[in-house]
């Protein structure tokens, strides 16, 4: 019967959450696609340049610093789709801040985290990163950022991004 009780209330709790519009723009997301150079020799001879694909969440009412602004990122520098060695998924808490105000802002980010790396071997390791990003449109950006992650099997994440992206 407890069982019952419980699978009744997820059930209406997912029906009243499936209410609102489907349609509605997602907010405090942004979305980056781009080009991920390794500056690990190791990884550099598992593919000498990668897909970088990320995204950042933008949590209401999460500011780490007083100055600046904090958020989520988590990325993925893969050289194929296929499952194959030669990836490595940086999840970091960063924080942006802005070098002047209003249209076109420039900004600089730093974060910590960590990076499950599947290079050589599957490891999860320490990482952080660092970069500069530039506001091209009212949603557009661009971003140079340098990831750095310890070693996972005797291959790093160390990588430079160069990144296009999107913010809801």
């Amino acid at each position: 019967m407890k069982k019952l009780t419980v699978l009744a209330a997820l059930g209406v709790a997912a029906i009243s959450s499936a209410q609102g519009n489907l349609l509605e723009e997602p907010t405090n997301i942004a979305f980056r696609l781009g080009y991920v150079y390794p500056v690990d020799a190791t990884m550099r001879n598992i593919s000498p340049s990668y897909l970088g694909i990320g995204i950042d969440i933008y949590p209401e009412g999460f500011n780490l610093m007083s100055e600046g602004e904090s958020y989520i990122s988590i990325d993925w520098f893969g050289k194929s789709g296929s499952g194959a060695k030669g990836n490595a998924f940086p999840v970091m808490i960063n924080n942006k801040v802005y070098s002047d105000s209003g249209y076109g802002r420039s900004y600089f980010f730093y974060g910590l985290g960590v990076v499950f790396a599947d290079l050589t071997n599957s490891d999860v390791v320490l990482g952080a990163r660092a970069g500069y990003g530039k506001e091209l449109g009212e949603n557009l950006f661009g971003e140079l950022s340098f990831t750095y992650s310890d070693s996972a099997g005797g291959a790093r994440a160390t990588a430079l991004g160069f990144h296009l992206g999107y913010r809801f």
